[in-house]
């Protein structure tokens, strides 16, 4: 028998469902009379069923005795029980129904309060058996004497439409809606414009007239700020018909420049710009009169809305109004206490408008922003600085002197951005080069991100013959061509390693062997090892050939494309006062529609990519035929170039003698193969191998050589077992180690077989391969010479 518990201390109590026992007590409460009676502890029993609601508690089961309180008379518990039957009407569509014959009778009460309330929790509901009940009501509340009850009503019929759309179309609801901007109460003519655009969404929005433009206008200081910006906005699609009409609305509207919501200003700004579209005079004088609205919002609200008013600025400067803020460029001087995301929008707008005569003060000031604690802002104001070198040809010189100076900071992401516009500023102005290359080794030596080091090799490979020292500056890197984790570092130097061969070969040339020999063997990054094979190819075809490809004379660059196209550009004008000016992006490039459900065809697509997956099959047989070229057994093509380049004995690059590893140009060229991959868990019984082995002819054979090592059966066969080839027999002929292999392939089971004789006294590895499949030797060929060339090298 247990000990009973302490005193004072209450028994344990598990697995008891606390917020059940709640409900049930609130049931209760709801339906004691005492409590029915005493409106003020019914609004504590409600206001604690809406607690528990908004606290996530399952209070469902309350439905019932929630429509039985709302039959009462008091405003504040109509309003909480209205606000639990919205919430739980879609869990309970059946009970629901209860409660419409309360909500239409309240849409009837005398007060407008009520009867406002009641409308907007009976559209609410958005039950499809409803909508019977609807229409009558907001038919009825359309026509009410309380403005409250007509805005409630219009967007009631919004509500509706999403319910039934053909039912409001069908009970002429777009026509009551249009008489309904003729409105006396201007909240209602608010609703109604939102209403029409809703519905007539697949028609482009609300159709707009003279008549109507001119009765919105003439009631525009009636409207919120709100219903400013929504009248705005239907304003800026109508098209005057004459000039007389257009100066006539952008002088009803001159006023609202000057208002303290940046919103109506932006919202006016769009009519302005869009009524002057096609009249550059015209639009000219209104750059100028939007510049001190757009100006002092800038400087006078909070950093939030000074970048939204940016971000236009930026906008209206790109379509043709920077010269009008030229005057005004010290505005966008940047001030210590701004967010970084304010300052880079400031250092776009003074890269747009700045002009010989400011040049000096702009550059100057971006040079301070270089020193900055946001490492951010100093790597935009070192961008911002280039292209104003690219723009403003007068000041490259300066610019330049500049940017080596800020090589003397020593900090690692100002010198790599400093590295980076140097490298683009040589593409325009390679008469600049003179002063760029003297601290080009300088900059290797502490620069540690890709991004900076690629653009120093860069500048070494194209101006390499003005480098006295150049071969020997990437000479280390070469070296350290494995240890360097940047694909794109690695790209760079085998390109400028090629441009510096051509210039000054006698240097290079076996900084390039060296190089090509471990850039194909490169197992890490499938780009480099193909670029240094491309490489190889070119130079074995013909030497001039691929000098003219890959050294070849550049013509400076005017001009950089801009990063965005103009098209983009006007897509984002069109949508001005948007979050697209903000974004910098149209709207359908961040607003996504729900996607189809995948279909059988559209199974084998690529997501997002509209392009139609290959099987197996095809890349397959498509590797084979692009790749099978490379293991023909045939003489390379002469150089056309004609004798002994640079007296080199044919051989370019000192790849087929003897090198670090000694791979042959042949072992080189075999490395390339199309992908196979072979079953992990092959099987072929011991007769069956036979037959085959009596029965298929041969299909590829390999012979290499290798140094003198104490050779062991288990270990060769281990590491082809790793490769999920397995040795069927294996033994030894006087001093041949004889092996018989096997592997299968994983999609097709094609059975491939291979008999390798080893000879250690000679150094010499012989194989014969056959196989179901012929074209499956070559990709089987080469995964023999890798674990060969792991075993001996």
């Amino acid at each position: 028998m247990s000990a009973p518990a302490p005193p004072g201390i209450p028994p344990p109590q598990f697995f008891v469902d606390q917020k059940k026992g709640e409900v049930n007590e609130l049931r209760m409460l709801l339906r004691q009379v005492n409590i029915e009676r005493d409106n003020q502890k019914k609004r504590d029993v409600i206001k604690k069923v809406i607690a528990y609601m908004t606290l996530g508690i399952d209070v469902s089961r309350l439905f019932s005795d929630m429509i039985m309180a709302s039959s009462t008379t008091d405003l504040v518990q109509k309003k909480m029980v209205y606000l639990y039957l919205v919430n739980y009407a879609d869990s309970n569509p059946e009970l629901a129904i209860l409660a419409i014959n309360t909500l239409q009778k309240d849409c009837l009460d005398e007060d407008p309060m009520v009867r406002g309330l009641a409308l907007r929790s009976l559209c609410s509901l958005r039950l499809s058996n409803i909508v019977e009940y609807l229409m009558p009501a907001i038919t009825r509340a359309l026509a009410d004497r309380s403005a409250y009850v007509r805005k409630t009503a219009v967007v009631g019929c919004i509500k509706l439409f999403h319910i039934a759309p053909q039912a409001v179309k069908g009970a002429n609801m777009v026509d009551t809606m249009y008489n309904s901007l003729r409105d006396a109460d201007t909240q209602v003519i608010t609703n109604a414009i939102y209403a029409l655009n809703e519905m007539l969404a697949e028609e482009g929005g609300m159709a707009v007239n003279k008549a109507i433009v001119t009765h919105l206008l003439n009631r525009m200081r009636d409207f919120t700020d709100w219903g400013q910006c929504a009248v705005l906005e239907l304003v800026s699609k109508y098209s005057p018909s004459d000039d007389n009409e257009m100066f006539d609305i952008m002088n009803i509207l001159e006023d609202r420049l000057k208002h303290s919501n940046s919103a109506v200003v932006l919202g006016c700004t769009k009519v302005f710009l869009n009524l002057t579209r096609d009249k550059p005079v015209i639009c000219r004088q209104v750059y100028e009169r939007l510049k001190a609205p757009l100006i002092t919002l800038m400087v006078g609200g909070s950093f939030e809305l000074a970048y939204t008013v940016l971000s236009h600025i930026e906008l209206l400067v790109q379509r043709g109004a920077a010269e009008v803020f030229v005057p005004e460029y010290k505005q966008f001087f940047c001030r210590y206490n701004e967010p970084g995301y304010m300052k880079i929008q400031k250092l776009d707008i003074l890269t747009s408008i700045v002009t010989e005569a400011t040049l000096q003060d702009i550059i100057s000031e971006m040079g301070e922003y270089v020193t900055d604690v946001d490492a951010d802002l100093a790597r935009r104001a070192i961008r911002s600085i280039g292209q104003i070198a690219i723009k403003i040809p007068s000041g490259a010189s300066g610019i330049v002197k500049q940017l080596i100076s800020f090589l003397d900071l020593e900090t690692d992401y100002v010198s790599t951005e400093t590295v980076i516009v140097m490298k683009d500023l040589l593409r325009k102005y390679k008469d600049e080069s003179g002063e760029i290359i003297h601290v080009l080794e300088r900059c290797l030596r502490t620069i540690t991100e890709p991004e900076g080091k690629t653009a120093v090799i860069w500048m070494i490979g194209e101006f390499g013959e003005l480098i006295h020292d150049a071969p020997y500056i990437l000479e280390p890197l070469i070296n350290n061509f494995m240890d360097e984790q940047s694909h794109i570092v690695k790209m760079e130097l085998l390109t400028a390693t090629m441009k510096l061969f051509f210039k000054r070969p006698p240097e290079v040339q076996q900084m390039l062997g060296r190089l090509l020999r471990t850039a194909i063997n490169e197992n890490t990054h499938t780009d480099v090892r193909d670029r240094a094979m491309l490489y190889y190819r070119l130079l074995t075809y013909n030497v001039d050939e691929a000098n003219r490809v890959i050294n070849c004379q550049k013509d400076p660059i005017e001009a950089f494309t801009e990063e965005e196209e103009n098209e983009v550009k006007e897509r984002i004008f069109e949508e001005f006062n948007s979050l697209s000016v903000t974004y910098g992006q149209p709207s359908d490039r961040f607003i996504t529609t729900p996607a189809p459900a995948a279909t059988a065809s559209s199974v084998g697509r690529v997501a997002g990519g509209g392009e139609e997956v290959v099987s197996e099959e095809v890349h397959r047989h498509g590797d084979e035929q692009l790749h099978e070229p490379l293991y023909q057994n045939e003489a390379p093509r002469a150089n056309q170039a004609g004798g002994d380049l640079l007296g080199m004995d044919n051989d370019l690059l000192d790849l087929q003698g003897a090198g670090a590893h000694g791979t042959s140009a042949g072992s080189l060229l075999d490395s390339a193969s199309p992908s196979l991959v072979l079953s992990p868990n092959p099987v072929l019984d011991a007769t069956e191998f036979q037959t085959k082995w009596v029965q298929l002819p041969n299909s590829g054979a390999l012979s290499r050589p290798f140094r003198a090592v104490n050779m062991d059966a288990s270990v060769i066969e281990r590491a082809f077992a790793a490769k999920n080839v397995l040795c069927m027999a294996s033994g030894q002929v006087d001093s041949e180690l004889k092996f018989y292999f096997f592997a299968r392939q994983a999609f097709s089971d094609a059975v491939l077989m291979v008999e390798l004789v080893i000879n250690p006294p000679q150094g010499s590895a012989t194989a014969v391969v056959k196989a179901d499949d012929p074209s499956l030797s070559i990709p089987f060929t080469h995964i023999l010479s890798n674990t060969l060339q792991q075993l001996f090298d």
